[in-house]
């Protein structure tokens, strides 16, 4: 069991996006996620195709449509850190609104979503 990051309970957790794909931290099920550069909020998003899938995506440099690979490179992705909730992929489309709307409402300019 891993300590502290991730709590089953509540299918939330949080580590570096390169430890959250290598260390197999984030779960397999789908969810909803934030990703963070230098105590910045960058995006938000869902994975209905399952957290680590996405995250070893954004890691190793995956194209296929996924907003959001396109600022993470092998430069800077040893410094992108990501926090999830597993959940249904109906229920992660609800919260990935209000996750966006609430970053949008403190000012939060989310420059890697391709969401306006």
């Amino acid at each position: 069991s891993i300590m502290g990051v991730v709590s089953s309970a509540t299918g939330m957790g949080s580590a570096s996006l390169k430890s959250a794909y290598l260390d197999q931290k984030a779960p397999k099920g789908p969810g909803v996620y934030k990703i963070t550069y230098r105590g910045q909020l960058m995006k938000v998003g869902k994975a209905s195709d399952g957290l680590r899938k996405r995250f070893s995506d954004y890691y190793r440099g995956q194209a296929g449509g996924t907003a959001g690979l396109k600022y993470i490179t092998e430069d800077n992705r040893d410094s992108v850190n990501v926090s999830w909730k597993e959940c249904s992929s109906s229920e992660a489309r609800k919260i990935e609104t209000m996750w966006y709307d609430q970053a949008k409402q403190r000012g939060e300019e989310l420059p890697w979503s391709d969401r306006r």
